[in-house]
């Protein structure tokens, strides 16, 4: 009978053990195959137009696009001296959201913390923009580049403004940042294991009409359309 105890002891302990890998294999695989899942499956580079850029550091994309261009310049919200440096403002500027937690307390993965991992799971309306400042970037292996039509760049310009949580003012708010050419502004949107800062990424790709996955919380989900 004890005997009996302890196997079903250690048999109900294993099945818990199992779950957390079971719905992290469900997410990966939902992931994956959501990103798989095309939207806007026509689009192709412009022949003619604005070239923006698609980064990822591994674990997180940003989209890189020119401070003006097209009619459309993000000098209102962006300014120079937000910067501690002002010199360091950029021709272009990459532009990044996600939980404001992880963000302010992890300026390298090694740094993050499990209660800001936990809220970043759990969902939170603390939320930033992470803005570094390049001179005339170049396309790399980590840095895609593509042209996309001027419709399409007003439209995606239009949904990186809309992140941007305004003051009574109409103005940005920023806060200091990892270093001179790189500083945070008060952000718009949820953040949750659904809307992570890839999906941000992918979101505004797709509402401006250009082709990427369907759902994309994962950075490999973005950067294999480019």
């Amino acid at each position: 009978m004890k005997l009996f105890r302890i196997t079903s002891f250690w048999t109900a302990l294993r099945a818990l053990a199992a779950w957390p890998l079971l719905i992290i294999g469900v997410y990966m695989g939902s992931a994956w195959a959501g990103s798989s899942i095309g939207a806007n499956n026509a689009w192709k580079p412009a022949a003619s137009g604005i070239d923006i850029f698609v980064e990822t550091n591994g674990v997180h994309v940003s989209i890189i696009v020119p401070m003006s261009a097209a009619g459309e310049d993000l000098s209102d919200l962006i300014r120079p001296e937000h910067l501690t440096d002002p010199n360091l403002f950029g021709t272009h500027a990459m532009i990044g959201w996600g939980h404001a937690g992880v963000y302010r307390n992890a300026r390298t993965w090694a740094d993050v913390r499990a209660g800001d991992i936990a809220a970043a799971i759990a969902g939170s309306d603390d939320t930033l923009l992470h803005v570094y400042h390049l001179i005339r970037p170049q396309a790399n292996s980590y840095r895609k580049k593509l042209r996309v039509s001027v419709p399409e760049y007003r439209q995606l310009i239009r949904g990186i403004r809309n992140s941007f949580q305004l003051n009574s003012n109409g103005q940005s708010t920023p806060y200091p940042a990892y270093g001179p050419n790189n500083i945070f502004y008060k952000a718009h949107g949820h953040y949750s294991a659904i809307t992570t800062c890839n999906e941000w990424s992918g979101r505004i790709l797709r509402d401006a009409g250009i082709g990427v996955g369907r759902w994309t919380p994962m950075p490999g989900g973005v950067m294999k359309w480019f």
